[in-house]
């Protein structure tokens, strides 16, 4: 009897995934549920604005630096000089790393911090604090530049990190929560868009003969934006899911629903189809506790999601050294200063339009095989970078082919691994745990990346291109083979579809008798008994 009761679910589940698939996708459903285009073009104009909001801080203050970093060694160096003490170059190479690097690592404390504001005060409060704090921190920086106080700038930076986290987690829980699930994909690029724009303005903003002649105009620069995305995320409501699943407050969720998805809705049977998907599922997570970092960590489907999250993250790593530090590895193969710097900005150039071009092709083919195939392609022209940087120091004809093995890197990086990256997680998990497992892949994330970026630059100064093969390319390697075997196709299914996938992969470890347990669905979605699939 308890066989044909999980078949009965698994029967349910089936006919309701198609039910909503055929909702999503019918020719007379149109753009998924918008009846007028202005309503799409507003919704892609609010995600576009809570992009910027999100990725400027980070976008702009780590590639500012990165073409402005004669300014920033010079500040160094002259602060010191004051008090006495006269850096050597590897010194200062290491104070600088430090100052870059401790962005990354207080990146881990927000993280970890981001399931408690975002659960239990919201998406919109937690935007309002990101955006507040990153204000303040701003301020800090530049009190620090003025003051001749490099302690303080760092201690600037690092509040803009912890604040980092939490906007980024606000806006992939929002293109997560209020898109349609036929747009779900091609909107979550926006968050890698934004990040490459942001990239592109600081790197620019930071050349030489702009504002990177000097910290404190670059700063001042920054002021305003960050006062105006306040503003923004001040007027944008809370998303309807968070509203009527954890608040029970259907009217404000009804209102946030007119907002995103505009009032052409209301009243038509597409409105009430949102509303019913939504309504399932707070029924479903009725009673349950609130997401923790231990049954994350102790549940099978959880815990692997998030494993296979980190993989595609191992992916990444590779980027934010050329993000932070493209420019001083240019200027290690012969390069030209004035080059150097416009290349640096370039290469933030092409990544964008390539992340535009990659939201095209992202629903249109298997996110597994996109993250497998991208994943060797990417490490291919970085591997092509390490050797080719390393014959420059004695071929220099040879340094404009390393440069076009960094473009091809950022062309391919650009169209799949970078976006992909952020929403890979949420994808896998139910909405109760989405916030929870987010914030441990980024935690996971910037250790990482903290660690391997601290250690490129004077690795690189020590061992040339071959540091890039033993920091980046060999765990990609383990990473895309950990991925082949055991990551499911996401593209188009509901969380419990991809959960059931996961499962099927645990069935080996158990006995044949306990074999219809794992052929459930979400212990979040459907059945009661949490505790038979924790291990």
């Amino acid at each position: 009897s308890g066989t044909q009761k999980l078949d009965q679910r698994e029967s349910n589940v089936e006919e309701s995934s198609r039910s909503i698939a055929c909702y999503e996708m019918s020719p007379s459903s149109g753009a998924g549920p918008f009846y007028r285009r202005r309503d799409l073009l507003f919704l892609l104009t609010v995600y576009a604005s809570l992009s910027f909001v999100t990725n400027f801080p980070s976008g702009f203050t780590n590639s500012s630096v990165n073409t402005a970093v004669e300014a920033l060694d010079s500040f160094i160096a002259r602060s010191y000089h004051h008090r006495g003490y006269a850096l050597d170059e590897g010194t200062l190479a290491l104070v600088r790393s430090a100052t870059l690097n401790a962005w990354f690592f207080f990146q881990i404390f927000g993280a970890l911090l981001s399931p408690m504001f975002l659960d239990e005060y919201g998406r919109r409060q937690g935007y309002i604090i990101g955006c507040a704090v990153t204000l303040a921190s701003t301020v800090v920086q530049l009190a620090g530049v003025r003051l001749g106080l490099p302690e303080l700038v760092i201690v600037g930076r690092s509040l803009t990190a912890v604040a980092s986290p939490l906007c980024d987690a606000c806006l992939i829980l929002y293109l997560q929560e209020t898109a349609p699930l036929s747009m779900r994909g091609e909107v979550s690029f926006f968050c890698e868009i934004g990040h490459g724009s942001m990239c592109v303005l600081g790197s620019a903003l930071g050349m030489r003969n702009v504002l990177g002649y000097a910290l404190s105009p670059l700063l001042l620069s920054s002021i305003p934006p960050e006062a105006i995305s306040l503003l923004v995320v001040w007027f944008v409501p809370e998303t309807p899911k968070y509203l009527l699943i954890m608040r029970n407050n259907r009217a404000g969720a009804i209102r946030s629903l007119d907002f995103f998805l505009g009032e052409g809705v209301k009243g038509n049977t597409r409105h009430d189809e949102i509303l019913w998907q939504i309504e399932r599922e707070r029924a479903v997570e009725a009673g349950k506790q609130q997401s923790s970092f231990r049954e994350c960590l102790s549940t099978f489907h959880i815990r692997r999601a998030i494993a296979l999250s980190c993989a595609v993250l191992v992916l990444t790593l590779s980027f934010y050294p050329l993000l932070q530090s493209s420019t001083h590895f240019f200027l290690a193969i012969k390069l030209s200063s004035s080059v150097s710097e416009f290349s640096s900005m370039l290469i933030m150039v092409i990544f964008t339009l390539s992340c535009v071009v990659g939201s095209t092709i992202i629903d249109r083919y298997p996110r597994r095989t996109l993250i497998i195939g991208f994943g060797i392609i990417t490490n291919t022209f970085l591997l092509a970078f390490a050797v080719l940087s390393h014959c420059a120091r004695t071929h220099p004809a040879v340094k404009y082919a390393a440069l076009a093995a960094v473009l091809g890197y950022c062309i391919s990086f650009g169209l799949v691994l970078g976006p992909l990256s952020w929403f890979v997680a949420t994808e896998m998990v139910s909405q109760r745990h989405r916030a929870t497992v987010f914030s441990i892949c980024y935690a996971v994330s910037n250790a990482l990346i903290a660690a391997t970026n601290f250690a490129t630059v004077p690795l690189y100064r020590l061992i040339g291109g071959a540091a890039f093969i033993v920091l980046f390319i060999v765990p990609s390697l383990f990473s895309l083979v950990f991925i082949y075997r055991c990551m499911p196709e996401s593209l188009g299914k509901q969380a419990h579809e991809v959960v059931i996938e996961i499962r099927k992969s645990q069935e080996s470890l158990y006995e044949v008798d306990h074999a219809p347990l794992l052929h459930d669905v979400d212990d979040d979605c459907w059945i009661d008994d949490d505790e038979a699939f924790k291990f």
